[in-house]
């Protein structure tokens, strides 16, 4: 029989779980499933990284890359479909992506998505075109203010794109920018604020994503921790929150779960969303 979520029954999900299709996660895409049976896990949905083929040749030619090859697409949602039977009385699958938002090419990405049938569209901003072409870590020589405002504005502008269904780890900028000086917790504060605001206006979801709260745990040992700003604002603003590991190994799903829900659940979060076909429930949360 098929793996059925009762009603009220509490959840424990993953929702970011990347795989070698990508060309930088390891492991069998199997062996990530069987790792999150042995979790206990209701549902995991798999978003790996969309690659830019999509966009026009100049476009391609210049704009960092590290996504599925075009050739990939249809082997990832095959083999993800095959793996969804042969597993479907143990844990519920889904089938997603990952995808750099890049403004102005809203035309070029609507096409393709409406050609697969996805059951979750997760936007990440691994790259701000303002301020070059290349990975967020390689603008250590551009960090300050100007930077993280720019990221977040493009955080949402993606949300008010409408093609995504959640805005993955807002964590990124800092955990990969040095800390902008003087000033910068009321500006994030205020940042984040807004970011979940537009989530709120466009009925979005935020992603809590454990990257971010493992940097946090590591690197924050008082004062202003901006990945508890981000959870008390999506609780404040009754945002709905989706939650993944963004693990890129089978043995990192799930990682720091036993810590971060508490932590969820201490901040008023007792509920995450599910997504089937593009359509959003909420569960409560394990």
């Amino acid at each position: 029989m098929p793996f059925l979520i009762q009603q009220d029954t509490p959840v424990i999900i993953d929702y970011h779980i990347h795989t070698p299709y990508c060309g930088h996660a390891h492991g069998k895409t199997i062996e990530y499933v069987e790792r999150a049976i042995a979790l206990g896990f209701s549902e995991i949905c798999f978003s790996d990284h969309l690659g830019r083929y999509y966009l026009t040749h100049v476009q391609r030619r210049r704009y960092w890359d590290w996504g599925m090859d075009e050739r990939a697409i249809n082997r990832y949602i095959c083999e993800l479909e095959d793996l969804q039977t042969v597993f479907e009385d143990r844990i519920r699958i889904k089938i997603g992506l990952e995808i750099d938002y890049i403004e102005g090419a809203d035309e070029l990405l609507a096409p393709f998505l409406s050609c697969y049938p996805f059951d979750f569209l997760l936007c990440s901003i691994h790259c701000l075109p303002r301020f070059g072409w290349k990975h967020l870590a390689d603008y250590k020589d551009k960090a300050g203010m100007d930077v993280y405002r720019e990221y977040f504005r493009y955080a949402r502008a993606a949300i008010a794109s409408g093609h995504f269904h959640s805005l993955a780890h807002c964590d990124f900028v800092w955990r990969y920018l040095e800390w902008p000086g003087e000033g910068a917790e009321d500006m994030l504060d205020e940042e984040i604020a807004s970011t979940v605001a537009a989530a709120k206006k466009h009925d979005r979801c935020i992603e809590i994503n454990a990257n971010g709260y493992l940097w946090s745990y590591t690197h924050i040992s008082h004062g202003f921790d901006p990945f508890l700003a981000l959870v008390g604002e999506c609780a404040r603003q009754e945002v709905p929150v989706t939650l993944g590991s963004d693990a890129h190994d089978p043995s990192l799903i799930g990682k720091t779960y036993h810590d971060l829900l508490p932590v969820l659940r201490s901040w008023g979060i007792k509920e995450v969303a599910l997504f089937d076909r593009g359509v959003r429930t909420m569960a409560p949360l394990g």
